[in-house]
């Protein structure tokens, strides 16, 4: 009988696991690292002492010039989102500063910077004996459990340090409630709502409920998918119960249709304002359904929007109109607040010579608008309908317009300068002159 002669190599699987798990070591230990860096950047900045540079309205603290010129930089630099790079700022000098368990932990390769962000998190308001021992006991936890685990842990133990300011944190969270959308593939977009959990799960219960007595009553969908459409429905056809909120507001949304492609002969993508591109037969559907249609006219050369608005001292509506156009959203680098919902903006200053031209307006965010009246940040208009902006590091980002259509094509603007051509040949063809 012959025994087999078990294998010496390692199974390929196992190491592959490993692998994973010793980048994900070194990730923790550069972001240790990464963590010391962006205090130290925030230390420097602070001995440059940058001040307001607005000449009215309220003035801002170093304190919040300094937050804002670091969290602008730093996002636009590393291409995150400032909420997520507020985050890293927050969590980074929380470690550095605060925390040395966790950091120490991090920094072994012990407890990820997920982790970290967790207990960074919870450790605001603690201090004193209380902050130790948070520090010590959530560092020492968190190489046995998930980040998830982990939150409720840290919860419950700020909770039975400092129970007082239960309710002082709940108000403070609540205050950051907030709505947003992000774009997904295939004509899809993410609605997420941040608000209380109360809240929350009520609205799930109520989907839940609404979507179960339909599948009961017959209806072929899932639950999935069930829950989803009612609550689209309750959205958009529902109405508020607020005070003072108004009634029969009914959603609107933009779409920029090239004429060639509504008459089916042009192939150029129709655009959702706030999107990008949607497929022909969506568009082709909302424009069946539209109540009203406005004409907007593009160079077909360059596909500029046209405009020949008068110069007053306040922005027209059509002004307003083309600057939104022509920039959906706000053009502060990495900004993604809708122009709707953004301020129109004179690039070179009103009060230092700036004009009312549609060469000179562009959205800003309520956010942004201020960060460029209070901050170092500096943007200029490039005469094409793109604008520079300058960081108070001196990095220079370009912001290109998104609400432009493609230049027609160039056998299209020979075949239509040929057509006239011919025409004026064969009316001057009968003149006595």
């Amino acid at each position: 009988m012959t025994v087999p002669i078990p294998s010496l190599e390692p199974d390929p699987y196992v190491v592959a696991l490993e692998e994973v798990a010793a980048l994900d070591q070194q990730i923790a230990v550069l972001s240790a690292a990464r963590a010391e860096r962006v205090t130290d950047a925030r230390n420097h900045l602070h001995r440059q002492a940058p001040s307001d540079r607005s000449t009215g309205g309220p003035v801002w603290s170093r304190a919040r010039v300094e937050r804002v010129e670091l969290v602008t930089e730093l996002a636009r630099l590393t291409r995150r989102t400032e909420y997520k790079t507020a985050t890293l700022v927050d969590t980074s000098t929380a470690l550095v500063t605060s925390l040395p368990a966790t950091l120490a932990a991090v920094a072994a390769g012990v407890v990820s910077w997920e982790h970290a962000e967790v207990i960074a998190k919870h450790a605001d308001g603690l201090d004193g004996q209380a902050l130790v021992a948070y520090d010590t006991r959530l560092a020492a936890l968190a190489g046995e459990v998930n980040p998830k685990q982990l939150d409720r842990t840290a919860r419950a133990q700020v909770e039975l340090s400092q129970p007082s300011t239960a309710v002082e944190r709940a108000e403070k969270a609540a205050a950051t409630r907030r709505i947003y959308v992000d774009p997904a593939a295939d004509g899809m977009a993410y609605l997420t709502l941040f608000a209380p959990a109360p809240e929350i799960h009520a609205i799930t219960d109520r989907a839940t409920r609404l979507a179960a007595g339909l599948r009961a009553s017959g209806d072929p969908r899932s639950m999935g998918h069930l829950k989803l459409d009612v609550l689209t429905d309750l959205l958009l056809n529902g109405e508020t119960s607020i005070p003072g909120a108004n009634r029969g507001i009914r959603g609107r949304v933009h779409v920029m249709v090239p004429a060639m492609t509504l008459l089916g002969v042009g192939q150029e993508a129709a655009i959702l304002r706030g999107y990008g591109p949607i497929d022909p037969a969506t568009a082709a559907q909302l424009t069946a359904e539209a109540t009203s249609w406005r004409r907007i006219l593009t160079d077909p050369i360059t596909g500029r929007i046209l405009t020949t608005e008068p110069r007053d001292y306040r922005p027209t509506a059509q002004m307003i109109d083309h600057a939104r156009l022509v920039h959906p959203t706000c053009v502060f680098p990495g900004c993604t607040v809708p122009s709707e919902q953004a301020d129109i903006d004179h690039t070179e200053d009103h009060a230092y010579g700036g004009n009312t031209i549609p060469e000179n307006l562009a959205p800003l965010s309520q956010r942004h608008h201020k960060v460029k009246h209070h901050t170092r940040w500096q943007i200029t208009q490039n005469g094409d309908d793109t604008l520079t902006a300058t960081s108070p590091a001196g990095y220079q980002y370009t912001i290109r317009p998104e609400g432009r259509m493609q230049p027609a094509p160039q056998a299209l603007i020979n075949a239509t300068a040929t057509v006239a051509t011919t025409e004026t040949e064969n009316d001057l063809a009968d003149c006595p002159f």
